[in-house]
């Protein structure tokens, strides 16, 4: 009987990113679990890659030579970038998004469409017309997700599932866990999909 594949995710990773696109190919269910990275790194110690440089260069380019050898197209959404950075978008409004949509069963839409704006086809997912349109186009009605996901049950819930995530030993992501053998990266997917199959 094959295992299941816990996901620890969000979206500020291009790493993440190749490997949600990833998920269906491994042959086993998928749980997919929502935490705030930025709270993660925070709590075990962990410099975020904008916060030193020559990391997040690099991340840069490895990330889009994963890309095509995957095969799997990605282009940076800048102006996502510039509002994350700014301090104009708190990006933890779109994991506790996806946490609102786990809770109404769109989650697999509402994580094809977050992921696609910012790392294949960019879009606007800073304004809220932005955000509304983007998971229209997938058939999900925004203002329900962002309604939930701004009430202070779900920001208690992201917090305390980015405080187990960290208990548990995650550190960055992606993270998957198959029982308790933890695996870390997009490059790590084949010692997953052993690790489910075994």
């Amino acid at each position: 009987m094959t295992k299941t594949v816990e996901f620890y995710y969000d979206y500020p990773s291009p790493y993440t990113y190749l490997a949600h696109k990833q998920m269906k190919t491994l042959g086993a269910p998928v749980t997919y679990r929502p935490m705030h990275i930025l709270g993660v790194m925070k709590l075990v110690g962990n410099i975020p890659s904008p916060q030193c440089p020559p990391k997040g260069r690099y991340a840069g380019m490895d990330a889009a030579r994963w890309a095509k050898r995957l095969g799997i197209p990605m282009t940076t959404n800048a102006d996502f970038w510039a509002a994350l950075l700014g301090g104009k978008l708190d990006s933890t409004l779109l994991t506790k998004g996806a946490m609102a949509a786990q809770d109404l069963g769109v989650a697999d839409a509402y994580n094809d469409a977050i992921f696609d704006a910012i790392w294949k086809t960019p879009r606007d997912i800073v304004s809220a017309e932005g955000r509304n349109a983007v998971l229209a186009d997938a058939g999900i009605a925004g203002k329900g997700i962002w309604e939930k996901a701004e009430t202070p049950e779900f920001r208690e819930r992201l917090e305390a599932e980015t405080k187990a995530a960290a208990a548990r030993g995650v550190f960055g992501t992606p993270t998957f866990f198959v029982g308790d053998d933890i695996f870390f990266g997009n490059d790590r997917l084949d010692f997953v999909r052993e690790a489910a199959a075994a």
